[in-house]
């Protein structure tokens, strides 16, 4: 996965010579399980599939009494040159997220308005409860020093604040459409479907439509 060799390459490059441990460390206070979908048995993995591509190469092994033997990393040329051109393109670049919600929310019809009302409220919470505690880590974070506990670098609080922004504007949507819902405003009939006539009519646009496989063909 193109993430964990990135935020390992760049740690490595920052850090090196350091200790695979070191990286697993200071990714797990990244909270990168969460937002990046790393796990930290994908950390010693992927320093070992990156040394065996030719992107870290050992520096040394070192063994502490009874303790498992700490390797410690460097990036070669081969692995700045991949770290290189997979920031720029993943910066450079725009790529749709993909978010489970709007997958299942094709099929709200089926949960009816009441409990539609009461799912978007409830995830409005939970969302509300992420937004703050972003916020109060943001409250407490120190720029100047980065051996606080609470040391967040700027450009990550700036990363962390769109997050909170963004996760804000779904607060209120969610509120929003939950009224809408409650009022009958999203076309849900008393069966938590849509009506016979509204599918017949649906059957008979969708028979309308070109052929998938010959659509946008000359």
């Amino acid at each position: 996965m193109w993430t964990t060799r990135l935020l390992i390459l760049g740690l490595v490059r920052w850090l090196q010579p350091v200790h695979g441990y070191d990286v697993l460390k200071e990714l797990t206070s990244w909270n990168a399980e969460d937002w990046a979908r790393v796990k930290p048995g994908s950390i010693y993995h992927g320093l070992k599939k990156l040394t065996t591509d030719g992107c870290l190469t050992v520096v040394s092994t070192e063994q502490v009494d009874n303790r498992p033997a700490r390797t410690s990393y460097e990036i070669t040329a081969k692995g700045e040159a991949e770290f290189q051109q997979v920031l720029r393109a993943r910066l450079w670049s725009i790529e749709p997220v993909v978010d489970p919600f709007f997958v299942a929310w094709s099929f709200a019809p089926v949960l009816g308005a009441r409990e539609s009302a009461a799912m978007l409220r409830n995830r409005a919470a939970l969302i509300s409860a992420q937004v703050r505690q972003q916020r109060s880590w943001l409250a407490e974070a120190l720029s100047t020093d980065p051996t606080a506990e609470s040391f967040i670098p700027v450009h990550v609080q700036e990363a962390m604040r769109l997050a909170a922004d963004s996760m804000q504007l779904t607060v209120e949507w969610c509120e929003r459409v939950a009224e809408r819902a409650e009022n009958n405003e999203l076309g849900f009939d008393e069966n938590h479907s849509y009506s016979p006539e509204t599918i017949a009519l649906w059957r008979e646009h969708i028979h309308s439509m070109p052929d998938p496989g010959t659509a946008g063909k000359a």
